[in-house]
C-alpha cells in the first residue's frame, strides 16, 4: 500500500521505463509513459494498493508530476 501525505494529487503507476505523464505541460519534452494514460489519481491523505510484486526491479513514477520517481528492488528472502 502506499500513502499520499502531500497536499496535491499524485499518481503511483508502474511504468515499463519512465517518460513524461498525463499533464503535457509539466512532462518537458518526454513521451507520455503509456501507462500514465490510465493511471488513477490518489488524493491527498488517499492511498492506493500495490500488488504483489515479481522478483526483480519495478519502475513507478507519477502520473502528474513525472519528475517523481523511484525504483523499488524487490529481493527474494532466503
Amino acid at each position: 500500500m502506499v500513502r499520499n501525505r502531500g497536499g496535491r494529487i499524485h499518481t503511483f503507476t508502474e511504468v515499463a521505463s519512465f517518460g513524461g505523464g498525463k499533464v503535457p505541460p509539466l512532462n518537458k519534452g518526454l513521451a507520455t509513459a503509456p501507462e500514465c494514460l490510465v493511471s488513477t489519481n490518489i488524493a491527498p491523505g488517499g492511498k492506493a494498493e500495490v500488488g504483489t510484486l515479481a522478483e526483480g526491479n519495478h519502475h513507478f513514477q507519477c502520473c502528474i508530476h513525472p519528475w517523481m520517481r523511484a525504483v523499488i528492488k524487490v529481493k527474494r528472502e532466503d
